[in-house]
């Protein structure tokens, strides 16, 4: 991959970005994450490390641990660049 990331990252990236999980106050529940992905994947573990050290996410210490994008250009871009559908901006109906 270009940016470095696998698709496990890039899928949790997209669910992320899909649900506008952008601020701290939006954070996305790490146990419904980890819900979701277990049907799809396994071992979310490490692949949430990498989006952490590679600072795409950030997680949030609550009673459960939440994720939200840190650096929403980055995300986008490491996104659009894979072929997921992605916004640039703001969209409006014609």
């Amino acid at each position: 991959m270009s940016c470095g990331l696998g698709k496990e990252e890039l899928w949790i990236l997209n669910l992320l970005y899909t649900n506008r999980n952008f601020t701290p106050s939006s954070g996305y529940n790490s146990k419904k994450l980890e819900r979701i992905y277990s049907r799809k994947f396994t071992k979310i573990k490490p692949h949430i490390q990498a989006l952490l050290n590679e600072g795409y996410i950030s997680q949030i210490r609550k009673k459960d641990i939440k994720y939200y994008i840190l650096d929403k250009t980055k995300a986008s871009t490491a996104l659009g660049s894979h072929g997921y559908n992605v916004t640039m901006g703001r969209e409006r109906a014609l």
